[in-house]
């Protein structure tokens, strides 16, 4: 039996619409701090399932983001940059498939204590079509409800935008 302690290190999380540069800023941001990032597991899978996910896809996603988040503490330095969250998932799930896990709707909950801070990214960077997302339209509508979710929560945050520079700025501002 392992008695291996968990590894304590404050968490940011990135959310925001499709193409709204997340995982460009999550690079940048894992760089300009000296530490390391999750990429968001749901893209990964989506992609190699070549976009035909299920509806039980969705709480593997969010459990397996969770298991990635916390391996990657081991390496983090001083904050570990995540590329998504659980309730990020949760809004994933109704959206293609009209309903929830409620192990997912439980994570999301629980998910939002796991956060030191939470920054959204404005949709205002071009967008960029990848085959796996959907149509730019949709963009507003997901940041909408991202916002929705979050004030719903309770869940403080702080709105990017501007260049990648620009928002790696913000953030090491609003960090101190």
């Amino acid at each position: 039996m392992s008695n291996s302690i968990p590894v304590v290190i404050p968490r940011l999380v990135l959310l925001g619409a499709e193409s709204s540069g997340k995982t460009t800023l999550s690079q940048a941001l894992a760089e300009a701090l000296g530490t390391v990032w999750v990429p968001e597991y749901g893209r990964l899978l989506t992609e190699q399932k070549h976009g035909a996910l299920v509806f039980e896809d969705l709480l593997a996603i969010g459990r397996r983001q969770v298991e990635m988040e916390d391996a990657a503490a081991h390496r983090a330095r001083g904050w570990l940059v995540c590329d998504t969250n659980a309730a990020t998932t949760a809004l994933y799930s109704y959206y293609y498939f009209h309903r929830c896990d409620p192990a997912l709707q439980a994570l999301a909950r629980a998910s939002a204590g796991r956060y030191a801070r939470t920054f959204v990214c404005q949709p205002t960077v071009p967008f960029e079509a990848d085959g796996w997302r959907g149509p730019e339209a949709l963009r507003q509508f997901q940041h909408g409800a991202i916002l929705l979710q979050l004030d719903l929560l309770g869940i403080a945050y702080t709105l990017l935008d501007g260049s990648v520079a620009e928002r790696v700025a913000q953030v090491r501002g609003a960090l101190g």
